[in-house]
């Protein structure tokens, strides 16, 4: 779906540029338009850094009325030492925010908090899946397992996973959307959006992806790591 202010970016590309090593005061309803253009005009992604959580989820809803390539990384909403794990989807948009990041030019906005907190080592690449796609539902559930998908009996909140026979139910960490994957063997027939309420299928889906729904993993960079804290600070182990 097309930003529905984009065309107004048209006249902001008839203005030169401010030296982008120099100050640059920009009102604060105006700030949207600002970097939308900027980034308009330069044709590669920004990083935006903003004082609280507040600001950077109002900014990020206002950019998106002039692009569709903008995207929020939060911070966690948790201490690090806190016996409680961040929200899900937290989690799996600072991995999309990662990822888009080292991708295709993108706006991501950030509050001071989220850029200062420690990055996962694990992987931020989702797994993606749409029609035509060969493989192996074992394969497909194992590869959502190690991204932190909980399998279910049913699948009602993000970050879970349901299989019946030829069935794969996904709630992908970073959407508001389950999708189902009906297999025809090893390839991937249909897939579908459907409701939580009902488990009936919905409209078509162009496809999966899904995020990892949880930020540190225990992949082998992970246990790598952890082997040599207990053998160098054995005295915390």
């Amino acid at each position: 779906m097309t930003a529905p202010l984009a065309p107004l970016l048209a006249g902001w590309r008839s203005q030169p540029l401010p030296a982008l090593d120099s100050l640059w005061a920009v009102p604060a309803r105006g700030r949207a338009f600002a970097v939308a253009g900027l980034f308009s005009q330069l044709g590669e992604t920004l990083l935006v850094v903003v004082p609280g959580e507040t600001e950077a989820e109002e900014l990020a809803d206002d950019l998106g009325l002039f692009t569709d390539q903008v995207f929020a990384a939060p911070a966690w909403e948790t201490l690090p030492f806190e016996h409680v794990s961040p929200n899900t989807l937290t989690m799996a948009a600072r991995a999309e925010a990662r990822h888009r990041l080292a991708g295709e030019p993108c706006i991501v906005v950030a509050s001071v908090r989220s850029v200062i907190q420690r990055l996962s080592p694990s992987a931020v690449e989702p797994i993606t899946a749409s029609p035509g796609d060969q493989t192996e539902i074992e394969l497909l559930t194992r590869r959502l397992a190690d991204a932190g998908y909980h399998r279910t009996d049913r699948v009602e909140g993000r970050g879970e996973m349901a299989v019946r026979g030829g069935i794969v139910d996904v709630f992908p960490a970073q959407s508001n959307r389950p999708v189902r994957l009906d297999f025809w063997g090893d390839q991937v027939d249909e897939t579908r959006f459907f409701s939580v309420a009902s488990q009936r299928s919905e409209e078509s889906a162009p496809g999966l992806v899904a995020y990892p729904a949880r930020e540190l993993r225990p992949d082998e960079t992970v246990r790598r790591e952890a082997r040599e804290l207990v053998r160098r600070e054995a005295w915390a182990a």
